[in-house]
């Protein structure tokens, strides 16, 4: 009981700590404090003979084995499986969260294995957006302040931030409810904060892991014409984790992902509209 109770606490502390970060960062941001801009352009993401294996006690499990993909920039990519079969993991590899354990995952023409950590943070902020399940808002950060901490941590002055937050959230239906906190908003909301917040930097590459996975049928519906609206206007490669089949239809091609490994690719005879 007691160490759970020191585990939350500690959690607490940290939850808080970021927050206060959070918070200086827009101080700073305010007062007129710059930085370097960012990179444009489009990734192509190649995997070869990826394997990814974890420990888990005495026990090795593999999580991906011997995964070969090639995304094009400019792709539209849904990875389809049910839970268990590596499609997170995937999505960690291609978004240099994690590494391989063996074999290759190069993003924008760098070899992620040859990279220093500062190296693949930099590569993250600037090139990958990410939309996560459960929507990752800092929960004390208004929905305004959420989408627009990846701009002040990439330097960009105030001025140009306010414009930039402001026309995301107008874009994502949500400039209303721009000063009101997470736990105000609806689910379909907090995603669509979170798609904003993800898209901000107008990063190449874009991520989304069961972006639809908590929201109910019409929230995804709208979450996912977000994501589409993005591919089409912006020219975005997007690859979407789901274990939907409904979903998957948005995509321009789709991976079939069991037991960690490739069990087929298809290209839907009618993708949505």
């Amino acid at each position: 009981m007691g160490r759970t109770a020191n585990a939350r606490g500690a959690a607490g502390v940290a939850e808080e700590d970021a927050a206060r970060q959070a918070r200086a960062i827009v101080r700073r941001a305010e007062a007129g404090e710059t930085g370097q801009g960012l990179r444009h352009g489009g990734p192509v993401v190649r995997l070869t003979r990826v394997t990814k294996r974890y420990r888990m006690g005495a026990q090795s499990v593999t999580a991906l084995r011997g995964v070969n993909l090639e995304i094009p920039a400019g792709d539209f990519l849904a990875v389809v499986g049910p839970s268990g079969c590596g499609k997170s993991t995937l999505l960690n590899l291609i978004g240099a969260i994690d590494l391989p354990t063996d074999g290759e995952v190069w993003v924008d023409g760098r070899d992620l294995a040859r990279l220093s950590d500062r190296e693949l943070t930099a590569l993250r902020r600037e090139r990958i957006g990410i939309v996560y399940q459960f929507f990752n808002l800092l929960p004390h950060l208004s929905a305004w302040e959420n989408v627009a901490l990846p701009l002040l941590l990439n330097g960009l002055p105030a001025p140009e931030v306010r414009v930039r937050v402001d026309r995301q959230l107008e874009q994502v239906g949500l400039g209303h409810r721009a000063t009101h906190w997470p736990h105000e908003l609806s689910g379909g909301e907090m995603q669509r904060v979170a798609i904003a917040r993800a898209v901000i930097t107008a990063p190449a590459l874009l991520l989304a892991d069961e972006p639809t996975g908590n929201l109910d049928t019409q929230a995804g519906e709208e979450v996912m014409q977000l994501l589409r609206a993005q591919h089409a206007g912006r020219g975005q490669t997007i690859v979407v984790a789901t274990h939907s089949p409904d979903v998957a239809r948005w995509a321009r091609h789709i991976v079939h992902l069991r037991d960690g490994a490739i069990a087929g690719i298809e290209e839907p005879r009618a993708p949505l509209a």
